[in-house]
């Protein structure tokens, strides 16, 4: 009972009964026309058989023998038959001469008589015409019969047709109603299935691509990306759990051997060891905070327009240094144009820091890396290149993924977090991050919206 209500009280079935209502209104209007019409043309049709058979008894008055149009008139009545037609003549003080026995008209020209003819046959209407020939009264009518049976039959078959469109558009506006209630049973169903935890499980999309299905098909896109950023979350929790177990379980040691050294010199230099390692949990809980204060923040009231070029020297100058004690070098390279970026700049030095350094530890000594500042189609952007090992094609999405090393064996300093906390700035600012081959080493392009956009 339930499932049937829900369907009558479905959107469908609703704009089938409104539509039904206007049909059926604008049909009765069409049928009260047309039937009018119909009948007006008929009697039409009628006055104008009547005016024609009225000759005779103009022909017949004109010889001047009222005997001649007696005759006439009783042999039209004789010959009529019961239904069809009705003829009288009336004396000039309204006795009935020849003919049937009708109401005699109280009026010459047009009228409607009712009359049985004879006592077998029921009242019927006839359209009569009403004159004065030759000092008497004739009066000569067809029956009406045929166009009331006419219209009735009209208006059956317009009830008929009515009936026929209404049981059909209901029954439609059901078969559609049922059709969407049935999806979106189907719907909640797998809702409440994503509810419980399943992640994997998607709205079924039919073949009609109707509002439902477009509806399913832009819920199951998110729950893609919600089933990615469960699938991300979860990695993200069992890479912490993982990358933070080392350095806890070092310092627990180291701790412990310090607890138990036998010297003081060799005791501080292990609780040094130990605060080395808490400092690179520290790190690590203040890049995983940042990281999640950014790409939680949606504040843009702070972002000012500033030179990509000057925050590119600027950079260089401050970590030059910095590059050059691991015995590479550190350099811009030609830009075209000097692009406007609209933005945090801090997060955007971050950003820039964190690639110089991510180019730094992957490339040997004698690498070179290069800044540079321009724009790409109308787009201001930030390039790092190195000359370094690069990064395979297939694995480069997977860096931007928190704690994700490519080589933890060989990187044990490394949390993973630096291009992590890169492309989280970089949405931020609703920019791009593109790697590309530098043949050798790796490209990275950081590419801004349009200074004039909005960000």
């Amino acid at each position: 009972m339930h499932r049937v209500s829900s369907i009558l009280a479905g959107a469908a079935f609703r704009s089938a009964v409104l539509l039904l209502l206007l049909f059926l209104a604008v049909f009765l209007v069409a049928g009260v026309v047309i039937v009018s019409q119909t009948s007006s043309e008929a009697e039409s049709e009628i006055r104008a058989l009547v005016s024609n058979e009225f000759e005779l008894f103009r022909e017949a008055a004109d010889t001047g023998d009222v005997k001649q149009l007696r005759e006439l008139v009783d042999s039209s009545a004789a010959a009529a038959g019961p239904r069809f037609f009705i003829v009288a003549l009336y004396r000039p003080d309204g006795t009935l001469l020849a003919g049937d026995d009708i109401p005699r008209p109280a009026k010459l020209g047009w009228s409607t008589i009712s009359s049985g003819i004879n006592t077998k046959t029921p009242t019927e209407q006839y359209l009569a015409l009403t004159e004065d020939i030759g000092g008497y009264r004739v009066t000569f009518g067809r029956t009406l019969f045929f166009v009331e049976v006419g219209s009735a039959a009209l208006w059956r078959a317009l009830m008929l047709a009515s009936i026929v469109v209404g049981i059909g558009a209901l029954a439609i506006g059901y078969l559609a109603s049922h059709g969407v209630s049935a999806k979106l049973d189907r719907m909640t169903a797998t809702l409440e299935r994503v509810a419980r935890g399943d992640s994997r499980v998607r709205l079924p999309v039919g073949r009609s691509n109707d509002q439902v299905d477009r509806v399913s098909r832009q819920m199951n896109a998110h729950l893609d990306r919600l089933s990615d950023l469960l699938d991300t979350m979860r990695n993200t929790v069992i890479s912490i759990a993982h990358d933070l177990k080392s350095p806890l379980s070092r310092a627990y040691i180291l701790l412990q051997e310090a607890e138990e050294a036998p010297g003081e010199a060799e005791r501080i230099q292990l609780l040094e060891e130990a605060q080395v390692e808490i400092e690179r949990l520290n790190g690590i809980f203040d890049t995983v905070l940042r990281i999640s204060r950014i790409e939680a923040s949606d504040d843009q009231s702070g972002f000012q327009a500033f030179s990509a070029r000057e925050l590119v020297s600027e950079t260089l100058q401050t970590f030059e240094p910095v590059v050059e004690e691991a015995r590479q070098q550190l350099v811009e390279a030609p830009a075209h144009g000097d692009a406007t970026i609209v933005g945090d700049r801090r997060m955007v030095v971050q950003l820039l820091v964190n690639l110089i350094t991510n180019a730094s530890r992957y490339s040997p000594p004698g690498a070179r890396i290069e800044l540079s500042a321009g724009i790409e189609d109308k787009h201001p952007v930030l390039v790092v290149a190195d000359n370094g090992p690069g990064i395979p094609a297939d694995r480069r999405s997977e860096v931007f993924e928190p704690f994700r090393r490519l080589n933890p064996e060989r990187d044990e300093k490394g949390a993973g977090l630096g291009l992590a906390l890169v492309q989280a700035i970089a949405t931020r600012h609703r920019a791009s991050v593109r790697l590309e081959d530098n043949q050798p080493g790796l490209r990275v392009i950081v590419r801004f919206p349009e200074a004039g956009a909005a960000v």
